[in-house]
């Protein structure tokens, strides 16, 4: 396993000056690339293969590289274009090296949807997403987000049925208790989609006192609010043992939601305390081998 950051804390407004000079101040050389529909990313616009080799370029020259692009699909929009915005993105992961791409399922809810036309929507959406892009070694990883795809029972019958060595999990671990499952539950499911996790975005919550062990709805019942990595209710250190447990060897990746909490000019500082932290439970695991 090894550490990584999304791009998007890399910038002067989290105070650093650019993406190159943030990683080594932090000790790091993965990032996740955001790619919007439009092909901008972070360092350009990646819609030709002019402006893709640019950005390339200035990867390899950086040492940098890309363990995950993130998209910003829904599957409750037109099907078509959400799945061609995917593939696109798919070829330009192919590209730059980076072997998975991370998805959203459903975004919003659909009324009447049931949770079964949830699942057989997605399914089917992710085949095709699988097919139409075969000829590439790229791996699709859908996140635990929003009120749909954080159900336990929809990631276990999505996995399930799509049934395919390139589908897995981005795992966001502090999105299942964002969604309400009591803390003392959170670990069961980190064990059971550990062997299915491709990606990680790491971040972390607390819950105020008399609701972390209740089953809550979301954000209606018991506040909940971002904290950093080490001062959350979460336990990252354990849930970084599960994945290697699981076997899991690939990103940690940095993705802090508590930092509208601190004034800004304390962001950057947040932002280091937190990859200190898991780099020290990297090591951690690493000692018990």
């Amino acid at each position: 396993m090894f550490v990584a950051i999304r791009d998007a804390f890399l910038t002067p407004m989290y105070g650093f000056r650019n993406i190159d000079d943030g990683l080594k101040e932090l000790g790091l050389k993965h990032i996740e690339l955001h790619i919007d529909r439009n092909m901008n990313t972070i360092l350009g616009n990646i819609s030709d293969k002019t402006s893709l080799s640019k950005v390339k370029n200035f990867l390899v020259s950086n040492d940098i590289e890309v363990c995950a692009v993130l998209l910003d699909n829904d599957f409750a929009g037109d099907a078509a274009s959400e799945i061609k915005y995917i593939a696109k993105a798919c070829e330009v992961a192919h590209e730059l090296n980076c072997s998975v791409v991370r998805i959203n399922a459903f975004m919003r809810v659909i009324h009447p949807f049931t949770m079964k036309e949830y699942v057989d929507k997605t399914v089917e959406y992710v085949r095709r997403c699988l097919d139409f892009t075969k000829d590439y070694n790229v791996s699709f990883a859908m996140e635990n987000h929003g009120y749909i795809s954080n159900d336990r029972d929809f990631i276990r019958e999505v996995v399930d049925e799509v049934s395919s060595e390139r589908f897995g999990l981005t795992l966001d671990t502090g999105n299942f208790y964002w969604y309400g499952y009591p803390l003392n539950e959170l670990y069961d499911i980190y064990r059971e989609i550990a062997p299915h996790v491709k990606h990680t975005h790491i971040k972390n919550f607390v819950v105020e006192e008399g609701f972390k062990e209740k089953r809550r709805l979301g954000l209606g019942v018991g506040r909940i609010q971002g904290a950093p990595l080490y001062e959350g209710d979460i336990n990252i250190k354990e849930v970084v043992k599960i994945l290697h447990s699981a076997g899991y060897n690939y990103d940690l990746t940095l993705e802090d939601e508590s930092l509208y909490r601190f004034d800004n000019k304390l962001w950057k500082e947040v932002i280091k305390k937190d990859i200190e932290h898991l780099k020290d439970a990297l090591s951690a695991v690493h000692k018990r081998i």
